[in-house]
């Protein structure tokens, strides 16, 4: 990039120090650097004391119950941001080199939603990766379309959170994240809702500009997280009328835990998922959900 632009990443950290790591080494070795990283932390602070070289702020919030407040803590994130680029990583995702220069040029000519690229890592990799590492380990997400060029998302519904450029002024006029979502799910896809309404003046653009997303073990279905999704799910249908997270629902109808009916307007928990059933649900090698 020939002018340098200033520009904060925006990350949320709950545990997860050792992909916290990773993800700051990854922009170490960025082609260009931020002139911000604001990291939220959620409950405990994070060690980066070994990263002393960049540019680091962070910020605590308390999680307040068992929902984590990712979508306040996100919004605080943009909030404390010094500069009006903003790239919001999910703690588990490693910029490509090029990730930042990519899509902060994409974001200065279209100045609207700019979703990036996740890979998936397949296994775990060293602590002094190298790109050939990340590249050899990973894999496009085989539910997702395939982004060769920057185009408009063709559903808005493809919008995920984990890797996205947005200018700080359009961040306010969506009004950030919605925080009546805590837990697990849906304040991306109703923040891509809102731009939807906005779509003729800013569209929601995919980009090919790559992050490698960290292996770490999941739950699939996510069993453990029932009441969560139901909550979300219903917040999110009295917004939009419309269901949210429909394959988990769909999962959790035939398991016996939901009473839910794509075509109907209610859902009801008839129980809560024993242990075995987490445990069955439970895939540590798993690459995404």
């Amino acid at each position: 990039m020939q002018n340098k632009v200033k520009f904060t990443v925006i990350t949320i950290v709950k545990g997860r120090e050792e992909h916290l790591h990773n993800l700051l080494r990854g922009v170490r070795r960025s082609s260009l650097q931020p002139d911000e990283i604001r990291i939220v932390a959620i409950d405990d602070l994070p060690d980066v004391s070994a990263f002393n070289d960049l540019p680091i702020e962070v910020s605590q919030i308390s999680s307040k119950g068992a929902n984590l407040p990712i979508a306040e803590a996100r919004n605080i994130g943009a909030q404390n941001a010094k500069f009006n680029h903003l790239i919001f990583l999910d703690v588990d995702c490693i910029p490509h080199p090029d990730f930042f220069d990519d899509i902060i040029t994409q974001g200065l000519s279209h100045k609207t939603l700019i979703m990036g690229n996740p890979h998936y890592l397949e296994s775990s990799i060293p602590q002094n990766f190298e790109l050939n590492d990340l590249e050899k380990l990973s894999a496009a997400h085989p539910a997702r379309p395939a982004i060769k060029e920057l185009a408009e998302a063709s559903d808005y519904m493809l919008f995920w959170s984990l890797a996205f450029y947005i200018p700080k002024q359009l961040f306010k006029v969506l009004e950030g994240f919605d925080a009546q979502f805590t837990g697990y799910g849906a304040e991306d896809t109703d923040m891509a809702m809102k731009i939807s309404q906005l779509k003729s003046i800013f569209p929601l653009l995919l980009s090919p500009a790559r992050v490698y997303h960290q292996q770490h073990p999941v739950h699939s279905p996510p069993v453990h997280q029932v009441e969560a999704i139901v909550i979300n799910a219903r917040i999110f249908y009295e917004k939009w009328e419309r269901w949210v997270m429909e394959n988990w629902l769909e999962d959790f109808r035939n398991l016996g835990l939901i009473q839910w009916e794509a075509d109907g307007s209610t859902i009801e928990i008839l129980k809560k998922a024993d242990k075995n059933l987490i445990e069955q649900s439970y895939k540590p090698q798993a690459a995404y959900m």
